[in-house]
């Protein structure tokens, strides 16, 4: 194989490492905030057998609310990998059609399409998890205020 096929291939593999590289941040990301609610759906189940009549239907609120967070976030985890599985099958395909000089170009672009759309999906996903982590903050901070009220 002569040095300028070899650099065409490496340089067309560049843009799909990148983009592996920066879903794979979003991936960690994703995968930290997969534990916080894990973690808090253990201790509010630990509480509610403790609590208080008045509060056990704001913590089983709670639980619910985590819970489905977690689904988000394992549905944008999932989609993300998918993301860089299809990226990850852009750069064999990329290699292939330059080494054996195949014409792949549809396949290419049907796979990195599925890449993008799976990602926006991915971040979909991510964002109503945080708008869910808003409304669950807020129901924490209402029983809080109304333990206080109660005092």
């Amino acid at each position: 194989m002569e040095t300028t096929h070899l650099v065409t291939i490496l340089q067309a593999s560049i843009a799909p490492f990148v983009l592996i590289s920066g879903i794979g941040l979003l991936l960690l990301s994703m995968t930290n905030r997969i534990a916080r609610p894990t973690d808090i759906i253990r201790r509010l189940l630990v509480e509610l057998g403790t609590a208080k009549e008045s509060d056990k239907q704001s913590l089983l609120t709670q639980i619910t609310l985590l819970r489905k967070r977690c689904a988000l976030l394992r549905t944008s985890i999932a989609l993300s990998i998918l993301a860089i599985v299809c990226v990850g099958g852009v750069t064999l395909l990329l290699y292939a059609s330059l080494l054996l000089s195949i014409k792949l170009h549809i396949l290419i672009q049907i796979l990195f399409g599925g890449s993008l759309v799976s990602l926006i999906a991915s971040l979909l996903f991510l964002l109503q998890d945080i708008r869910i982590t808003l409304r669950s903050l807020d129901l924490e901070i209402d029983r809080h205020k109304n333990a206080l009220k109660s005092q």
